[in-house]
């Protein structure tokens, strides 16, 4: 969480794209990959799910600090933001704590979800206890699943595949479906985002290029020998999107028709 959390501040704190790649390859280049898995996820637009009602979040920060309601309620106001509220007001930490991004959210966070809410309290103070301030500001950000940092998609595309020494159109088509909640990230699904471009697909967890229908070149009167047996080959109805020409063997051509392997 140390690591991360000094991440998201660099990349909050400035607009200079090149610090914030510069940032995010160290970042990568650092840290565990169950960790840098799991950073990718939430940087590329992946949603924690929430795991603590924001009532209980609220009750035992203020209790937690020792004020009023109306007192929180003001510092809230003033602040405009509830993590860093929470943050804020609740007293030096007398435990400190160096676990990793991963296991905060598979050991601790992830299983929160569901909990009755004395348990929930029971584990939001004790790890309030062992966080400075901007680890505690990030920690609510995760479990009240506001998570937002000044970065695109884009740009962590761009870091990894500088990292990784990759094309950056190849690491977007690798990201496709990453920050999908139901799979979570994991070292595995890294390595296979960081492999080398000449990996097959099943290895780099690549997907399999769109269908696009695309001209024929050169003669038509052998198609079973370039393309094989006619009974190989499927032919469908193309409903949405931009509907592609096609020519047939008599170099009849038409829209709205698409043909695949």
């Amino acid at each position: 969480m140390r690591r991360f959390a000094a991440l998201y501040a660099e990349l909050d704190a400035g607009t200079a794209t090149e610090a914030k790649l510069q940032a995010l390859q160290r970042y990568l280049a650092e840290v565990p990959a169950t960790d840098a898995a799991w950073a990718i996820y939430f940087l590329a637009g992946g949603k924690p799910r929430q795991t603590v009602p924001t009532a209980v979040l609220r009750a035992e920060a203020g209790a937690a600090a020792g004020i009023p309601d109306w007192l929180f309620e003001a510092s809230y106001q003033a602040a405009g933001d509830l993590a860093e509220t929470i943050a804020r007001v609740l007293p030096p930490p007398r435990r400190s704590s160096d676990l990793g991004l991963a296991a905060w959210l598979t050991e601790r966070l992830l299983p929160l979800r569901g909990a009755d809410p004395a348990t929930q309290a029971e584990r939001l103070r004790d790890w309030w206890d062992e966080l400075p301030t901007d680890q505690r500001f990030l920690l609510v950000k995760l479990i009240g699943g506001g998570f937002r940092v000044g970065v695109s998609k884009l740009l962590v595309q761009r870091a990894i595949a500088r990292h990784a020494g990759l094309d950056p159109r190849l690491v977007a088509q690798r990201m496709m479906g990453w920050t999908d909640a139901r799979a979570l990230p994991t070292a595995g699904r890294l390595q296979a985002l960081l492999a080398a471009d000449d990996a097959q697909s099943a290895v780099s967890g690549q997907p399999y290029p769109f269908f696009l229908a695309h001209p024929l070149d050169g003669a038509t009167d052998d198609l079973a020998g370039r393309l094989g047996p006619a009974g190989h080959w499927q032919v469908e109805w193309k409903y949405d999107g931009i509907r592609p020409r096609w020519c047939g063997a008599a170099a009849r051509c038409g829209s709205g028709r698409a043909a695949r392997n």
